[in-house]
């Protein structure tokens, strides 16, 4: 039986055209576009490039935090808790407010939550923020190096970690495939700033590269 041809009055549609028409030149255009619509990158409020992993990392906030709260006052020690509590506590200030707030020396105190290990809090290390929103965790083995900006009603810290003695590239020159295994180890680090008082404040970092499923940076003068 013959094959019925694409369009017919009872389908009402146009031929559709055969690929052997389409240009040889129109298809590479076509295969050399895929590659960069699939790379395009987001931005934040004040325009900053995020990279789409990070990105996902910030809309999925409460999802890392809830997990890692859960298993954290699940099986965390006690005085551990009362230091994780204690850092929770305060609402956020508005960006500008904070944002006066922010510039000088900070002590500053890491917590790890979730993936296995409930919560370990380390000891107090040195931050400073700059004038210009730059941020930089000076001490410690795992260090931080980046900038705060702006984006819809809130500060996101956007950085990179890595180890004592190394000299990091800035956030927007990190590699687009980062793997924690290669050395120097490099990471991009996205977190929210919340500054709750004129001394007093935290970084909540998402579904972290290494060992948590969030990282709590308490910070205070």
């Amino acid at each position: 039986m013959p094959v019925p041809p694409i369009s017919s009055p009872s389908n009402c549609c146009a031929p559709m055209p055969s690929i052997r028409r389409v240009s040889p030149a129109f298809l590479a255009l076509l295969l050399a576009l895929v590659p960069a619509m699939g790379a395009a990158q987001a931005k934040l409020a004040d325009g900053m490039t995020i990279r789409p992993d990070d990105q996902r990392r910030l809309e999925e906030l409460d999802a890392s935090a809830g997990s890692a709260l859960r298993e954290a006052f699940a099986s965390g020690a006690s005085p551990d808790l009362a230091l994780l509590a204690e850092a929770l506590a305060g609402v956020a200030l508005p960006p500008e407010q904070a944002l006066e707030r922010l510039p000088g020396e900070w002590s500053c105190r890491m917590m790890k939550l979730g993936n296995g290990v409930p919560l370990v809090v380390y000891q107090s290390f040195s931050c400073v923020v700059t004038e210009d929103g730059g941020f930089e965790k000076l001490t410690g083995s795992q260090r931080s190096k980046g900038h705060l900006h702006r984006d819809d009603g809130r500060l996101v810290y956007l950085g990179t970690g890595f180890i004592a003695g190394d000299t990091p590239p800035l956030y927007a020159e990190l590699p687009d495939e980062i793997s924690p295994q290669d050395m120097p180890q490099r990471v991009p680090e996205v977190g929210v700033v919340e500054i709750t008082g004129p001394d007093r404040g935290r970084i909540l970092f998402p579904d972290p590269y290494l060992e948590s499923r969030m990282n709590l940076l308490a910070l205070q003068r």
